[in-house]
């Protein structure tokens, strides 16, 4: 038995409207259940969601305050007024930045950009910077990214004679800044119909409302920030991620070809996970580390080798993050186990000097481990002041529990699952108190383990290459169309073995009566020791298509497993048995054995050792793993054992030593020898002497252990007398059958004892075992 990581939900869908998608819009069932599990079910949806456009992308004036941006952005042109770009300095905020420098040159204007440093301003639009601004004679300031939550902000640039246009997609609060311009879908009253979009998209936006035409050739730019903020990719999204990623590959731009190419992706058909796991985490980093200018430097460069150069110093940055992050995270793990915080209900670790460029990746991997709410605290010695980044779970709105505490709070700000907060020293143990009661008060304990919704189960015959390349159609996907999760029955497990530089990940070769296919667990090398061969499987993972050497194969990935039944490890012919013993959790181990055959295994000190012939006393109700160190003496004690066993999840089958007989017999004799044996011995009394009766029956083809056995069974019914070396027949001996012998009997269930637990193979053998197990 193996349990799953997470809780599996298979969703539902009303078939009726399934069918009617079908009959309507001609769809593949299989399509149209996974778009009505997305919500997509309307004739008009559908179509714009698999038939996508360029030209389906929605008037930017539908903004309310689009044709206002606009005239300003031209009337400062006309005067020579000059214009700020305030950006971000993550990939949506930089891809903002580019987008609007690359528009505002398009259209003659005389602009500048700013990026706030992490480290020194913090998020958002900042007073020093506008004050600085005004002394640099800007008369307009755009925001791209940001700005919706700079009330005094605004205040500020009208007082300074700074015309504000915010363009933002973050939440807004209840009060709106007083700025020129508002560009936000999620701003009250506003009738743009789609809400969804990026930062980027909405800069995207504002260029296509400055050019007056859709700025195609800055799609790829805004497919990236689009994917890197992890908005759905639906509606506009969609659109812009889908065009976006087709073009990426031929870019145009120097600077992300450059970076393309520093991150091995160069000529390669790009995808949301190489944009999400390769180029994202490069803009990120010089953010992260320094300062995002690096990377708005590369976005717009036109000189190649300027382009490469900042594309290596990002892969260099990148690399420097990735190490920080290992670091802090292992600190704070430790930290975790030094103060025992395991069981709480929420995470909070802190620690001066932390770089708070990586605290919420950090955040991330903690919560990944433990599933638990998490916010990791950077402290500033200097100013006892702790800045640091929340990740929260499903049924934690993490940002309301932070509004329910925000007295103790300097600062926050954030959503649901993720959010930004700054805090003094002295209140960290006040937010840990406080947020645990919260957790207490709005989670379960259902609710700490995770949820892994699936979209449909399926057997092995089903997944085909066509079957897939059907799937390939919903593509890109991402937030709002995940990658659909299959649920993959009716599965055995043929082998398994590990890959990679520290063998890591798990390969398995997964198999029914017809059908082979390989499948890859990333990050799950660890459980090679925990699944048996031949176990029956359900596997939880997506489908993809792997192409090596012109030839296509289905794959899946591996997301979870579960494995229902008891597992039976056969490690009968295994050469390091004992070895491989040693590297069970031996305080969860009993060892059953055969005190006949082995009087002694104290090479295994913490493990419970019983022996076979007291297992009749001993409570095995509660034990997990069991280890058939020796034999059964008899299948009898075996189905007992089993009868016992009632949470048991692993069996071990060694048979250190399975001889458990005097007698080295391939087989029983069979009756007909002992026939044999007996007639010859009646009609020639003169081989009464036992070592010309051996070589007299070696003639025969009965080799001497058989005879010696036989002559034990005949002794033992009283048909012979054995005294010493000389053989005589009892003269008048009593009629019995061969079941009446103990050694006969004996023998026999040996014999069934090997024939089991010996010459089976693994799948007989396992089949036996839970056949007994099920009946419990």
């Amino acid at each position: 038995m193996l349990e799953p990581k997470k809780r599996w939900l298979i969703q539902e869908v009303d078939e009726q409207t399934v069918e009617k998608m079908v009959r309507e819009s001609g769809l593949n069932p299989l399509i149209a259940r996974l778009l009505a599990i997305r919500g997509i079910k309307e004739k008009e949806d559908i179509e714009r969601f698999l038939n996508y456009d360029i030209m389906m992308l929605y008037d930017p004036f539908l903004f309310t305050d689009m044709k206002k941006a606009v005239d300003r952005i031209f009337t400062a042109i006309k005067k020579g007024e000059k214009i700020l770009i305030y950006g971000d300095y993550d990939a949506d905020g930089v891809t903002s930045t580019t987008i609007m420098y690359k528009t505002l040159k398009q259209i003659g204007a005389n602009f500048d950009y700013y990026i706030p440093n992490r480290f020194s301003e913090g998020y958002g639009l900042n007073k020093e910077a506008l004050v600085e601004a005004a002394k640099k004679k800007f008369q307009v300031v755009i925001t791209v990214d940001t700005g919706i939550s700079a009330i005094e902000e605004a205040k500020l640039a009208k007082q300074l004679g700074l015309d504000l246009i915010i363009t933002d997609h973050h939440e807004p609060k209840e009060i709106l800044p007083d700025a020129f311009a508002i560009i936000n879908p999620k701003i009250p009253e506003e009738t743009y119909p789609f809400k969804l979009l990026a930062g980027v998209g909405v800069a995207f936006k504002f260029a296509h409302a400055l050019l007056k035409r859709i700025p195609i050739e800055y799609i790829d730019i805004a497919a990236i920030g689009t994917i890197g903020d992890l908005v759905p990719l639906v509606d506009e999204n969609r659109i812009i991620a889908s065009i976006g990623l087709e073009r990426l590959t031929k870019t145009k731009h120097i600077g992300l070809r450059a970076l393309l190419d520093e991150a091995g992706l160069k000529d390669k058909k790009i995808t949301t996970g190489h944009v999400g796991f390769g180029i994202v985490p490069r803009i990120n980093a010089s953010g992260r580390l320094e300062t995002a200018d690096y990377a708005v430097k590369l976005f717009i460069t036109e000189d190649q080798e300027l382009a490469k150069e900042l594309a290596h110093v990002l892969g260099s940055m990148n690399q420097e993050r990735q190490g920080i992050v290992e670091d802090i995270t292992q600190e704070a793990f430790e930290i975790i186990e030094k103060e025992e915080m395991e069981n709480d209900k929420v995470l909070v670790v802190a620690k001066e000097n932390w770089n708070v460029g990586v605290v919420g990746i950090v955040a991330s991997r903690i919560l990944e481990k433990y599933y638990r709410p998490t916010i990791v605290l950077s402290v500033d010695p200097a100013t006892k002041m702790a800045k640091g980044s929340a990740r929260s779970i499903e049924g934690y709105d993490i940002y309301q529990a932070l509004t329910r505490i925000k007295d103790i709070l300097s600062h926050f700000g954030g959503h649901k699952q993720a959010a930004g907060l700054s805090i003094e020293e002295k209140n960290i143990p006040l937010l840990r108190d406080k947020l645990n009661q919260l957790a207490e008060e709005w989670l379960s304990e259902e609710d700490y383990i995770p949820i892994e919704k699936i979209d449909m189960v399926c057997n092995l015959d089903q997944i085909t290459i066509p079957f897939i390349e059907q799937i390939e159609k919903m593509e890109p996907f991402g937030i709002g169309n995940p990658s659909p999760k299959w649920l993959i029955e009716q599965i055995e497990v043929a082998r398994t073995s590990t890959i990679g530089k520290e063998n890591q990940h798990l390969k398995m070769i997964l198999t029914n009566q017809n059908k082979t296919i390989e499948a890859l667990a990333f990050k799950m090398g660890d459980l090679n020791k925990e699944i048996a061969a031949s176990s029956e499987i359900r596997v939880l993972g997506e489908l993809n298509i792997n192409e090596w050497n012109g030839e296509k194969k289905p794959q899946i990935m591996v997301q979870d497993i579960h494995i229902p039944h008891l597992q039976i490890f056969d490690w009968r012919n295994s050469r390091n048995q004992v070895e491989r013993l040693k590297e069970l959790d031996h305080e969860n181990v009993v060892i059953l054995y055969d005190e006949k055959v082995n009087e002694d295994i104290s090479i295994f000190q913490l493990a419970k050792k019983i022996s076979y012939q007291n297992v009749r006393k001993s409570d095995l109700s509660a034990i997990q793993q069991i280890v058939l160190y020796d034999l059964p003496p008899n299948i009898s004690i075996m189905e007992e054992i089993i009868m016992k066993l009632q949470e048991a999840k692993k069996l071990y089958c060694i048979y250190e030593n399975f001889v458990h007989t005097k007698y080295r017999l391939d087989k029983m004799p069979t009756r007909e020898v002992f026939k044999q044996v007996y007639t010859v011995l009646k009609k020639y009394p003169n081989i009464n002497q036992k070592g010309k009766a051996e070589h007299f029956f070696k003639k025969l083809g009965i080799n001497i252990e058989t005879f010696q056995f036989i002559l034990d069974v005949f002794q033992e019914l009283g048909f012979i007398i054995v005294d010493g070396d000389f053989l005589t027949l009892h003269p008048n001996p009593e009629k019995k059958e061969l079941m009446q012998s103990f050694l006969y009997r004996e023998f026999l269930e040996k014999e069934k004892v090997k024939e089991i637990f010996v010459y089976s193979n693994s799948k007989t053998l396992r089949n036996w075992f839970l056949n007994k197990f099920h009946r419990n």
